[in-house]
């Protein structure tokens, strides 16, 4: 059974310190607000370059604060671990002002890196599987109403599924997306440049010789639905092409799993065929046979 991913956040909102470091004293009028963000749910279908694992929790979660006008960050970003003592919450305080609040959710132990809310990137130019809220946030004198707030799938992923037996002398698969980027814009959750993704996958031992093998890819889009062309490149050891297939116009869109599932290292292709089906872990799946 596939689960919903459903990353629910509480914001709670207070003037002064909270509870668990709370004064006697309260901050006057017009001073900062302590804003304490809880994330109550935060659970995800993992789903890894070659195989499907269990329903787990996101491995981190980013929060940072920006100003609305300039898009400057505001204080540090916080990053979380899941397992980590106080995993789940976050809190930041905050003059009067606009702001820009950018929440993400991702897995795999990628370094995340967010020196605006318009550019957010990871380390290696690596796109794990990325779950994004933004919102404004204006804080003034009055206390802001408590608010929920719902972590969102951010990428498109390609799936291939080979058919075929893997060759004895594969080492690489290398996947060329002719489109989205591995950087994601922050405030409009598309990809903030259309500069395609070029990234390999090793491929273990333990796979060679063995039969419907699943190698997924992720990347941002620059829209929530559009067609890109991918080249698959198997390689051996030294780098020689071993079997190259090109897959053109590709539909991708944002929560959408595309699986293209064939004999990968067969001479020739037969026709492609479309099939449409919806679950509950992506927004749709779209498998195309070749």
């Amino acid at each position: 059974m596939k689960c919903n991913v459903w990353c629910c956040l509480l914001a709670v909102f207070s003037l002064g310190l909270l509870a668990a470091c709370q004064s006697s004293e309260v901050e006057p009028a017009g001073a900062s607000q302590e804003v304490v963000f809880r994330v109550m749910n935060y659970m995800q279908y993992s789903l890894d370059e070659v195989t499907r694992s269990d329903a787990d929790a996101l491995d981190h979660l980013v929060f940072g604060v920006f100003d609305a006008e300039t898009d400057a960050l505001v204080g540090s970003i916080q990053t979380q671990d899941e397992g980590s003592s106080g995993y789940g919450t976050f809190s930041v305080k905050l003059q009067k002002g606009s702001y820009r609040l950018v929440f993400l959710g991702y897995d795999k132990d990628y370094v995340c890196q967010m020196t605006s809310s318009s550019v957010v990137c990871f380390e290696s130019d690596a796109v794990p599987q990325t779950f994004l809220h933004s919102m404004t946030l204006t804080v003034g004198d009055e206390p802001l109403p408590a608010q929920s707030v719902v972590l969102k799938r951010a990428v498109g992923a390609f799936r291939l599924i080979v058919s075929d037996a893997l060759p004895s002398n594969l080492a690489t698969m290398r996947f060329a997306i002719g489109g989205g980027s591995t950087k994601l814009n922050g405030r409009t959750g598309f990809a903030a440049d259309n500069g395609g993704r070029t990234f390999s996958l090793s491929v273990p031992s333990s796979y060679l010789g063995r039969t419907d093998i699943k190698l997924n890819s992720y990347v941002f889009l620059p829209d929530g639905e559009t067609e890109i062309d991918i080249t698959v490149d198997a390689l051996t050891a030294n780098g020689s092409v071993i079997r190259s297939r090109t897959f053109p116009k590709v539909p991708m869109m944002i929560n959408r799993l595309i699986t293209y599932e064939g004999n990968f290292f067969a001479a020739s292709t037969s026709d492609m065929s479309a099939s449409i089906t919806v679950d509950n872990e992506w927004h749709d799946e779209v498998t195309v046979n070749f």
